[in-house]
């Protein structure tokens, strides 16, 4: 089938897929099973030859969730530095890019420049855009539309309707990214709540060691300074187990609606971190009812290792284990009282239907992903705030509040691709366009203390310049009775947050650009981001007149020089 972008040829290469376009030109396959004997086709693999030009030219990678990279890959640049890697694999006589769910494709000597391609909805199968090029990357063999099917079967004659395509071509990358971002939004009737939450969380300085105690002294702390935040948010560190999370631990005697009543109290909004959907290998849940776990197709307990330890995971496709995970969402939300829940730990349930067997047949990864997360809606009710984390993007639309879109920060500037300020937040602005589209976008939290940390000042102030610049959740996370009046200032400088997400001045700058604007009423903000080592100075007049410094609204001069790893905001007057 011929395309009008590009006049892309794409080809499907099984026998079993029919290629056709939608009224609204979108990209539909249908794969028909012709034969006598049930089928599974696999992996629906759509090719395009394309021999061009690569010089000068660059793809935009995403991945498909918050861990995974998202950046923009210059063809025949150095390899990027601190990046986990798996969107590049190397092949005999050349290299494959992979992209997930869509990318965007410049080459310079096309008219227009740019190619997106990306799935209209991404919640039953994983889909990927795969592109080809020579070990010099000089050349641009070929793109690919993988959709893979899992062990999805078709009986005989049966026919499977995949996931529309769009493919369009522009000028720039980004408003192709957002338009696609809407049309996504659309098909899968996105939720966006009306207002970006702001509040505390006891994991960046507690971490999984707090207790009762530290979470009364930071609220009455919230109290006694009226703290602006909506929401007080317990993280992990409260239960028994990863698994049996309606049995806390020793350090919170009082149970938490007692603690959920505190908070309530005091004049926020209690909110509970929880990994509903893996179970401790020590857990008494898991040992008490083993049926409630996914099994391999040997029939053993199938096991993944998470930062929470070797745990079994829900096969939500089983009525008793459905039955349960509504136990401990209602118990969390109507007897405990708790309006925010922050579901992490949640990509483990989209396990390849390859390697375990559901017991709903016809399951994929993805939409077991999707059927857990409808659950715990449907149990916590319309009402209450939902924030993903660790959790495949495309699963999520629709059903989630809120997304965390990057890594953990943490109190280190950087650390490869493990969590530091600098990964969490190259990773999580190229995710800007999320907010607000699909949800309201979690920049992770705001870290500003003087001691327990390895931030500078500098550093700190680009952290949350960076979480302005998302427009996303300003949640802070501090020992707060323990912060200086100055820190605790800057600090409230992000309360309430600006709402909208920046955009890039030049997305083709790669793998991140140092140079974000954000329209406000009366007013824009430029983000300034060194994220290097060396100071730099960057040239700012052609930007607008009159600019301030967001901190202290003093005038800036027409060039800046930024120290390493520093962030500035500056007030950008309308005329």
């Amino acid at each position: 089938m011929k395309l009008s972008p590009w006049g892309l040829e794409l080809v499907a290469e099984s026998p079993h897929a029919v290629i056709s376009l939608d009224p609204s030109g979108a990209v539909t396959t249908r794969v028909h099973n012709g034969t006598a004997a049930p089928l599974r086709p696999g992996r629906v693999r759509l090719t395009a030859r394309l021999d061009e030009d690569a010089s000068g030219g660059y793809l935009w990678i995403h991945g498909r969730y918050m861990q995974k990279d998202a950046l923009l890959r210059r063809f025949g640049a150095p390899p990027e530095s601190g990046y986990l890697g798996e969107y590049v694999v190397a092949g005999e006589g050349g290299r494959r890019y992979v992209s997930r769910g869509v990318a965007a494709l410049a080459l310079p000597r096309r008219s227009p420049a740019v190619l997106l391609v990306g799935a209209l909805r991404l919640d039953r199968f994983f889909f990927d855009i795969e592109l080809e090029l020579d070990e010099s990357e000089r050349c641009v063999r070929s793109l690919s539309l993988v959709f893979d099917l899992e062990e999805t079967e078709l009986p005989p004659g049966g026919d499977l309707e995949l996931p529309a395509v769009r493919v369009a071509a522009g000028l720039e990358p980004w408003p192709l990214i957002e338009g696609w971002a809407d049309e996504v939004a659309r098909e899968m009737r996105a939720r966006v709540p009306d207002h970006v939450p702001t509040g505390w969380c006891s994991w960046y300085y507690f971490y999984n060691r707090v207790s009762e105690a530290d979470i009364r002294a930071n609220v009455e702390e919230m109290a006694r300074q009226r703290h602006p935040a909506e929401y007080v948010q317990i993280d992990d560190g409260f239960q028994s187990s990863t698994g049996d999370w309606l049995t806390p631990n020793e350090r919170f005697p009082s149970g938490m609606r007692a603690l959920a009543d505190l908070i309530r109290g005091r004049g926020y909004k209690p909110g509970l971190w929880l990994a509903p959907l893996v179970l401790h290998e020590a857990s008494a849940t898991l040992r008490e009812h083993p049926e409630l776990a996914l099994r391999t197709p040997e029939g053993e307990v199938y096991f993944v290792d998470t930062w929470l330890g070797r745990c079994a995971v829900l096969d939500c496709t089983r009525s008793d284990a459905e039955a349960w995970l509504r136990r401990v969402v209602r118990t969390a939300v109507r007897d405990w009282g708790y309006v925010y829940l922050k579901l992490d730990a949640l990509a483990f349930a989209a396990v390849s239907s390859e390697l375990v067997r559901y017991s709903r047949a016809g399951t994929t990864g993805p939409a077991h992903l999707h059927r857990a997360l409808e659950v715990v809606r449907e149990e916590a009710g319309d009402e209450t705030f939902i924030l993903g984390c660790t959790c495949h993007f495309g699963s999520a639309i629709g059903v989630v509040d809120a997304m965390r879109v990057g890594p953990d920060v943490k109190a280190v500037w950087a650390d490869g691709p493990r969590p530091s300020v600098r990964h969490a937040m190259r990773m999580t602005l190229q995710r800007n366009w999320m907010h607000r589209r699909w949800w309201i976008n979690d920049p992770d939290c705001l870290i500003v203390r003087e001691s327990s940390t390895q931030l500078s000042e500098v550093e700190v102030r680009f952290l949350a310049s960076a979480i302005v610049l998302s427009g996303g959740m300003v949640v802070a996370s501090d020992d707060l009775p323990a912060l200086t009046p100055a820190r605790r200032q800057l600090a409230l400088a992000l309360f309430p947050p600006v709402g909208r997400a920046a955009r890039p001045l030049d997305l083709g700058e790669g793998p991140v650009p140092s140079l974000w604007r954000v329209e406000l009423d009366g007013q824009a903000l430029l983000g300034l981001l060194n994220w290097d080592d060396t100071a730099r100075d960057v040239e700012v007049a052609a930007h607008g007149a009159g600019l301030t410094d967001f901190w202290s609204n003093a005038p800036q001069e027409q060039t800046i020089r930024l120290q390493p790893h520093e962030g500035r905001l500056l007030r950008v007057k309308q005329s």
